[in-house]
């Protein structure tokens, strides 16, 4: 009896620990791809693209950006707190029993480098993303299996609180995401970088040692003690000291539109600030800021601060953007690509200041001149305003942990409360009963 209770306790505690592990992955991938649906919606068309499939809309691929990490992050939520345990080990199980294979095949085929899983925060090749997907269906066979074997952090008829939090939460961080910035940025434009550096080829540090032999005795030699002509030469191996890397952003070029001189080192080796409103296409992008741009170029001609526009569209269509808009900024042409990666707004402005990232805003959030000439540094940077705040990951982990602990605390006062109530119920009736005795 003593051996069947410690098998059981056991498989319960590899069932519970599963359970965990498998909801962690869940709720940080649905979470790192919330924060980010545009970078998904990119994601998806490139999959759509090696698959052959462009003729699917960008509208139906927009709301795939934002169902997929929020079922992800929901049924991630819902598996922590072990509710609605048949229904929910029953989809990750069946989730993975079909991506599992399709990972497989893109592994074999390697129709794109990277497979988007965790967003921008983690890079995974396609075979890691198999492997990782082998692990995680194990997982799932197990917790589908003995998912009676739960500890549940919240009753039955208290379940759809978690439910509805995990809901409003992915919906809320998807809408602040698209409406304003990501919240956390993972892509090397964020705020803090450092854009000379990451531009940069880092040379791999080497050095040769060469091998030489007199009168039997064999020595190895670098370029500093070079030996003289009584050696005779046996060979040579180059050794690498410090690694080497490319160019984090290898992209990194911007030229001007109408005199085709390259702008890169003026934006890069400013020792001031430098102000660039992103456009990655003008014909798509919002006008309805356009006189909140005007004025922030105004002031920064005013500032002596180097104001430019970057966008990968032509020439005509950047004349047309000015007439309709009145723009007067210079405008550059960069990677289509890049750009998007740079500010998932369209348009957005970046702030570089010695080469380093320091703001970002999308065009629905840039600075009042007002409220810019009243800033500590007279720069959009030193703003504060509810997007910075909506901004911090602490906000969010803050927003994630209090609410789910209240719910569990709601959910033991409602059962203390029930428990009373039932235990009265009993003394009443028990009371009834000897009466009626």
């Amino acid at each position: 009896m003593g051996l069947l209770n410690k098998k059981r306790a056991l498989t319960a505690t590899l069932a519970n620990v599963s359970r965990l592990l498998l909801s962690v992955v869940l709720i940080v991938s649905g979470f790192v791809k919330a924060v980010d649906p545009m970078g998904l919606f990119y994601k998806l068309q490139e999959y759509l693209t090696a698959f052959g499939m462009e003729q699917i809309s960008d509208g139906w691929i927009m709301a795939a950006a934002q169902l997929l990490p929020a079922a992800e992050f929901i049924v991630g939520v819902l598996l922590l707190m072990g509710v609605y345990s048949r229904t929910v080990t029953f989809l990750v199980f069946l989730f993975f029993l079909v991506f599992t294979p399709f990972t497989l095949v893109v592994a074999l085929w390697n129709p794109v480098r990277d497979c988007g899983c965790f967003g921008d925060a983690l890079h995974l090749s396609n075979w890691a993303t198999f492997g990782k997907n082998i692990v995680l269906l194990l997982f799932a066979t197990m917790v589908f299996f003995m998912r009676r074997l739960f500890v549940r952090k919240i009753g039955l008829y208290n379940r759809w609180m978690v439910a509805l939090f995990a809901l409003l939460y992915v919906a809320s961080l998807e809408y602040v995401s698209m409406a304003h910035l990501p919240v956390l940025d993972f892509r090397p434009f964020a705020k803090g970088a450092d854009l000379r550096e990451s531009v940069a080829n880092v040379p791999s540090v080497e050095k040769t040692v060469y091998r030489f032999e007199k009168d039997g005795d064999v020595r190895e030699f670098d370029e500093e003690n070079y030996p003289d002509s009584t050696w005779n030469y046996l060979g040579s191996r180059t050794d690498v000291i410090v690694e080497g890397r490319p160019a984090i952003i290898p992209d990194f070029e911007f030229f001007g539109i109408e005199d085709e001189e390259d702008y890169t080192s003026q934006i890069l080796e400013d020792s001031g600030y430098v102000c660039m409103l992103i456009m990655n296409r003008v014909e798509t992008a919002d006008e309805s800021r356009v006189d909140r741009i005007n004025e922030l170029y105004d002031y920064c001609v005013e500032m002596a601060v180097p104001f430019y526009a970057a966008t990968a569209s032509d020439v005509n269509e950047v004349d047309l953007w000015k007439r309709r808009t009145g723009g007067e900024y210079p405008v550059l042409w960069a990677d289509d690509v890049m750009l998007k990666t740079i500010v998932r707004a369209n348009p957005g402005v970046l702030l570089i200041k010695d080469g380093t990232v320091v703001g970002k805003w999308n065009s629905a959030d840039i600075p009042s001149v007002d409220e810019i000439r009243k800033a500590p540094t007279s720069m959009p940077d030193s703003v504060k305003s509810i997007s910075s705040l909506l901004g911090s990951w602490k906000f969010w982990l803050s927003m994630f942990v209090a609410p789910l602990l209240f719910i569990m605390f709601v959910d033991v006062i409602i059962a203390a409360v029930l428990h009373l109530l039932n235990r009265f119920r009993l003394q009443k009736q028990n009371k009834e009963e000897k009466i009626d005795e």
